[in-house]
């Protein structure tokens, strides 16, 4: 049984695939510290589009589902893979000085993204950590007056003893990851839970499951070696969350939490503390300015188990998607 996981798990980039085929153009972003690579679906210059920003560790394709099956044509999206992670370069640092790249760096590069596409106004969109560089990204455009709303799966503020369990302890686990010649790694990414379909019913996802299991795996496989940098960029960027909240309700930007039950749960039960994230979190934002919906038994991977109920979240939140004249197509290919 072992070794039938392990040969299903080195096959996955066959099975489990990326976008499929017409359904994103693919480009790469030249920056200081590495290509960043990011995917565009419709005209981001007409319409404002998604901008999306995943979890921990995982890519662009995080959003697959949710954007191919449940969000129309007519709604153009960029999606961005952070360094090291998805498709883009492992970021160029040194570890004894710059061990990582900044969100703050990180949300620069996207803005800078988005100017070369030709982005007026823009709907900033988070997954778990993601949410933090999405949070980032509408600070820089409500600065210029380009944002009105952004969407939010699982933002966490993290209080002092939930950021220190994670600089301190999580981080160096997960730190250059070993790769065993039992090939006991692969199955131990099998069985992640992160940013994946693994739910409150079973550590083993379900057969409707295995397809965003298998892309969840292959997402963790690739930041083996250096996802932990992700993990720092988050954490240091902790303490600027609040400030960027009271901006974003001083421009009026809206926002959309999405929560997820089972990973709430969790994350209360272990430290982490979604309560008291979210409390301090409306403590800046007026109620006017958040909706605030839930995933009843929601896992990290709700974006694409849970993706008709989070689409349709989505819509309401943004006033319906918007209409479209004629068939939406991928914008052409460029560097």
């Amino acid at each position: 049984m072992r070794f039938l996981l392990c040969i299903c798990a080195l096959s996955l980039k066959i099975v489990g695939g990326a976008w499929p085929p017409g359904t994103v153009n693919r480009h790469f972003f030249h920056t200081p510290k590495g290509l960043v690579h990011y995917v565009v679906r419709g005209d981001v210059k007409a319409t404002p589009p998604l901008v999306f920003f995943h979890g921990h560790a995982r890519s662009t394709e995080e959003m697959k589902t949710l954007a191919v099956d449940h969000i129309p044509q007519s709604q153009p999206f960029i999606a961005f893979d952070y360094f090291g992670l998805g498709h883009s370069d492992e970021c160029i640092c040194d570890e004894t000085r710059d061990e990582f790249v900044t969100y703050n760096a990180f949300a620069a590069f996207a803005l800078q993204v988005c100017d070369k596409l030709g982005v007026k106004q823009m709907i900033p969109f988070g997954a778990l950590t993601g949410c933090s560089i999405a949070i980032e990204l509408a600070g820089l455009a409500a600065e210029q007056g380009r944002v009105e709303r952004m969407v939010l799966f699982e933002a966490f503020y993290l209080k002092p003893s939930a950021e220190s369990y994670v600089n301190n302890i999580y981080i160096p686990s997960i730190r250059h990851l070993p790769i065993h010649a039992d090939g006991s790694h692969l199955i131990s990414a099998w069985f992640k839970p992160d940013g994946g379909p693994i739910g409150p019913s079973s550590s083993i996802p379900v057969a409707s499951d295995l397809a965003e299991n298998e892309q969840k795996t292959v997402d963790w496989l690739v930041a083996l070696r250096t996802g932990w940098q992700f993990k720092k960029g988050w954490t240091a960027y902790n303490d600027k969350i609040i400030p960027r909240m009271v901006q974003l309700a001083n421009a009026s930007v809206k926002t959309l939490f999405i929560y997820g039950t089972y990973v709430d749960a969790l994350s209360n039960k272990y430290g982490l503390d979604h309560d008291w994230s979210e409390a301090h979190i409306n403590a800046v934002l007026p109620s006017s300015l958040r909706d605030i919906v839930l995933v009843n038994n929601g896992t990290e991977g709700s974006l694409h188990q849970n993706a008709t109920l989070v689409a349709k979240y989505m819509h309401d939140f943004l006033g319906g998607w918007p209409a479209s004249a004629s068939p939406s197509l991928p914008v052409a290919f460029h560097v």
